[in-house]
């Protein structure tokens, strides 16, 4: 949001700290919603985001992704690597948090199971994932910064 503002307002550049404040009062509402049924509309309103955020990020990853060279590009960087990995992609799969109460709330639960909507759910997540890391990488190379949307240009804001 920072990056978002400083470009058209540059002396928001240092406001990070005020961003976070002026999120935060809304999370602590948010928060104080006892029923998961209330925060429907939040949670649409969320996921059309993200998908609005995958298909721009996916964008400009498959911009002029023909003139890279797949022997430019180091496909393996080591061992060291793979607990973040895990970890970002365990953070990254939280939903089961809420989709475990929702289970436990229903009459008949068909979340669990094979395939039900829990498997069924995690297995597009997991294509989106794995879609934007490697194709973000193939583009990007060694310049990939940990999240993807930093190597966006920032220019055609």
């Amino acid at each position: 949001m920072t990056k978002l503002f400083s470009y058209y307002f540059s002396e928001t550049a240092t406001w990070d700290q005020y961003f976070k404040l002026m999120i935060l009062i809304p999370l602590i509402i948010c928060c104080q919603v006892r029923e998961l049924k209330h925060l429907v509309p939040f949670s649409f309103l969320a996921n059309t985001v993200m998908v609005v955020a995958f298909g721009i990020t996916l964008y400009y990853i498959f911009y002029d992704i023909g003139q890279v060279q797949l022997a430019d590009r180091k496909m393996f960087n080591g061992w060291e690597g793979i607990p973040s990995f895990f970890s970002i992609v365990l953070f990254a799969m939280e939903g089961i948090g809420t989709i475990m109460p929702v289970d436990n709330s229903m009459v008949e639960p068909r979340f669990l199971g094979c395939p039900g909507v829990l498997n069924s759910e995690m297995s597009v997540v997991v294509c989106l994932y794995t879609a934007i890391g490697l194709f973000g990488c193939y583009k990007y190379g060694e310049s990939t910064e940990a999240t993807i949307t930093r190597n966006l240009p920032s220019s055609e804001m």
